[in-house]
C-alpha cells in the first residue's frame, strides 16, 4: 500500500511540477533567461553532459527510494528508475520550443547509461 502512496504522490508531483514549468517555459528552461541552463555558456556539449548526469542522478535515487525505502524487488525498482528518466527527459523535450535530434540522443544516452549504472552498483 505505501508503494502505492508513493507512487501516486511521486506522479502528482511530476505532473504538477511540469504544469508550473508550462506556464513560462521561457522564463524556466530556455537558453538565455534560464537559471536552469546555466552549462549552455560553456556550449552544447556541456549542456548535454549536464543533462544525461542529471538523468542518471535522478533514475539512481528513484532506485534508491523505491528498493531500499520502501523494500520492492529489483525489477520493480529498476522499471521505476527507467519510466522516471523517461519521464524526466520527456517532459523536459515537450516544454522545449523545438525538439532536436541533439537533445533527443542526449535523453536516450541519458536513460541508457542510467540503466547500465543501476546494473553495475546495484
Amino acid at each position: 500500500m505505501l508503494v502505492w502512496i508513493v507512487t501516486i504522490i511521486l506522479v502528482l508531483t511530476a505532473v504538477f511540477g511540469w504544469l508550473f514549468l508550462k506556464r513560462d517555459p521561457d522564463h524556466y528552461i530556455h537558453e538565455q533567461k534560464s537559471p536552469m541552463n546555466f552549462f549552455f555558456r560553456w556550449g552544447f556539449f556541456y549542456h548535454h553532459l549536464f543533462k544525461i548526469a542529471i538523468i542518471i542522478l535522478f533514475m539512481i535515487m528513484i532506485f534508491s527510494l523505491y528498493k531500499y525505502f520502501l523494500n520492492v524487488s529489483n525489477v520493480f525498482a529498476l522499471t521505476s528508475a527507467i519510466i522516471a528518466g523517461i519521464i524526466l527527459s520527456g517532459g523536459k523535450e515537450l516544454l522545449d520550443k523545438s525538439i532536436t535530434l541533439d537533445d533527443i540522443i542526449a535523453s536516450l544516452l541519458g536513460i541508457a547509461f542510467g540503466v547500465f549504472v543501476l546494473l553495475l552498483l546495484f
